[in-house]
């Protein structure tokens, strides 16, 4: 009897070595919220502008004598700037707007003695009538300058301030009509930026100039001095459905227009 061939049977199990310990990734606590709804919001950018006319006006009156003796050149300059002090007063300019500056010096064997008084007005009309009636009266030893028209520290930064806040208010009427075209009213304000801001001295430069032969007259001065502030911003709003009821309320105004 042919007996039948049985292998034998191995039973094993082949093992690797331990994989090496790499550090878990840190858990986070908090959970992003799964629903979390995405912020709508609406960009616009707008320009404001402000302009202010000059506010300060310094004028220099200069008196000066020369003659062959000091003292009598000290006494004519302190005669003719005695005048013009009481002048001054009379006209109700104050004693500390008023700069008084003396100076003496040896020409070619004389001596020269001359005086500047810088006056600072805040009232046009009477720096011109003090003017004039400093030119009336007095003779062509003392001469009186033109006005110097500028502006104060403190208004500037109001003009400055001024242009920034009609640039926010552009943008943000800007933003609530683009809301309305779009049947959605404007939130809250996102971010403000200030992306430039320009300002000159006198007319636009795509003004006509002036022709410099022709006299100037003192309210074309002023126009000349005026200063312009041209501020440009931008803005982003919170974009926001509509309530129902006013939705509904909007839907008939626009049919029954």
């Amino acid at each position: 009897m042919a007996t039948t061939y049985r292998p034998a049977q191995v039973f094993a199990s082949f093992t690797t070595s331990p994989p090496k310990y790499k550090p878990s990734k840190p858990i986070e606590t908090e959970e992003k919220p799964k629903n979390q709804k995405t912020e709508r919001e609406i960009q616009v950018s707008a320009t404001g502008e402000a302009f202010l006319a000059p506010d300060r006006a310094k004028v220099t009156v200069s008196v000066t004598s020369t003659k062959e003796n000091v003292a009598d050149a000290k006494n004519s300059v302190t005669r003719r700037l005695d005048y013009i002090l009481q002048s001054l007063h009379t006209h109700g300019v104050k004693e500390g707007d008023v700069d008084i500056y003396k100076n003496i010096q040896r020409i070619d064997g004389l001596y020269e003695m001359k005086a500047e008084v810088t006056v600072l007005f805040v009232d046009f009309n009477k720096c011109q009538a003090t003017c004039n009636f400093l030119v009336e009266k007095l003779d062509n030893t003392v001469t009186v300058s033109q006005p110097q028209l500028f502006h104060s520290h403190q208004r500037l930064e109001m003009l400055r301030r001024q242009a920034c806040l009609t640039a926010v208010r552009n943008a943000k009427q800007k933003g609530i009509e683009v809301a309305r075209l779009l049947r959605q009213s404007l939130g809250r304000p996102l971010m403000i930026r200030e992306d430039y801001s320009h300002e000159w001295e006198g007319p636009a430069a795509n003004e006509v100039p002036q022709d410099n032969e022709v006299p100037v007259s003192f309210q074309q001065r002023i126009a000349n001095a005026t200063i312009t502030v041209s501020v440009k911003v931008f803005a982003a709003f919170e974009l926001k459905p509509k309530e129902k009821g006013k939705q509904l309320e909007s839907t008939l105004l626009e049919a029954n227009a």
